[in-house]
């Protein structure tokens, strides 16, 4: 009589839960989350490429393995319990012992997910705010500036008073314009459309122009270049400008952090199929627990933050990603006190692609 009872409850559960799920359960879902919401998530990998997270780690794609998981458990244990009757209780905590190593492991697979896209977040938010300060320094600049000289000219001022003001307005201009291509490219590596141009040009003169570009600053900090060119160095094929924009990142990098009377040596040789470029200077060094973090968004070693508080943390990053774009490798070598060396190697061909998109220049 029990087990008869037993039989039947279930039977018209069964019946019971059906309807719900047919009338009422599906509507009230199609109510809270209407199609127009539902079909975009139904493109799981292309959200978790938008997430910037590997699959494995994306949440969408664990919900949905863990949801598939579950309901697979339930219909095979409802199975096995319909067609055989077990009796070891050492089966069922078998079970429920693996199922739950399976939630254990998903769920801290999900949580390494939203801890990723919530550094990505934190990042998003701290690339903002680097960039407004960034930006907000050669503004104020330029405002003071042109305040100065605007009251100069009003006075009647000499004109090399007012020819000062030019200059100050010009670095000034040229400092907002490398932070607005760094927000360009950095929004061009994280979704992956750095496309480089090809321009045939000398990195032995394009060293140069770089080098006699910074040769008032390095003055002003007591620094002086040691510049050995390539004998005979070929032509290169590849984005000039940004080519410009590694260069000027390396050598500002290597005056800024190089100790006063020091000397930064630059030398440029051909290897095979290649050109290696090194920069090294006599400056602080970076510590070798910082090191492995020296080409990430937004790192400053602890030690030159005091000595140089400007400075967003990203000029290495975009460096590195254009010339692994342009076919070439970027490394370093560094001992805390002794000074750090810079060097990239760069094909003699670039990688086959094109960018028709403008690229502001400080120089033109």
């Amino acid at each position: 009589m029990g087990i008869n009872c037993v039989l039947l409850c279930r039977r018209y559960a069964h019946v019971l839960f059906c309807r719900v799920a047919e009338c009422g359960i599906l509507k009230v879902f199609m109510y809270i989350m209407p199609m127009e919401r539902i079909s975009p998530r139904l493109y799981i990998f292309k959200e978790c490429r938008s997430l910037h997270v590997e699959w494995w780690q994306c949440p969408p794609f664990l919900i949905l393995v863990i949801g598939t998981f579950i309901i697979s458990a339930m219909m095979a244990t409802y199975f096995l319990a319909s067609r055989y009757y077990v009796e070891e209780p050492e089966f069922t905590a078998l079970v429920v012992i693996f199922v739950t190593l399976y939630l254990l492991v998903m769920g801290a697979l999900l949580i390494k997910g939203f801890s990723r896209i919530a550094e990505t977040d934190r990042l998003k938010s701290e690339f903002i705010a680097i960039a407004s300060h960034e930006l907000r320094s050669p503004l104020s600049i330029f405002k003071w500036t042109l305040d100065l000289l605007a009251r100069t000219v009003a006075g009647g001022g000499n004109p090399k008073e007012i020819e000062n003001f030019l200059a100050t307005l010009q670095s000034a201009s040229e400092d907002m314009i490398l932070v607005v291509n760094s927000i360009l490219e950095i929004s061009r590596i994280e979704s992956e459309r750095l496309v480089l141009r090809h321009d045939l040009f000398s990195l032995n003169e394009l060293t140069n122009e770089t080098l006699k570009k910074f040769e008032r600053y390095a003055k002003a900090c007591n620094v002086r270049f040691k510049f050995s060119p390539a004998l005979s160095l070929p032509n290169v094929v590849g984005d000039k400008e940004r080519m410009r924009m590694v260069l000027k990142t390396l050598v500002d990098n290597a005056i800024r952090y190089t100790s006063s009377s020091g000397v930064i040596t630059v030398t440029i040789e051909p290897v095979p199929g290649m050109v290696a470029w090194k920069i090294k200077d006599e400056g602080t060094g970076i510590p070798l627990a910082e090191q492995r973090y020296i080409f990430g968004k937004f790192f400053r070693a602890k030690n030159i933050i005091g000595q140089q508080p400007r400075g967003s943390g990203l000029g290495l990053y975009i460096a590195k990603a254009i010339i692994e774009a342009s076919g070439g490798t970027m490394g370093f070598r560094s001992q805390e006190g002794e000074g750090s060396e810079f060097y990239f190697t760069f094909p003699l061909r670039a990688p086959n692609n094109q960018d028709t998109r403008p690229f502001l220049s400080a120089t033109h």
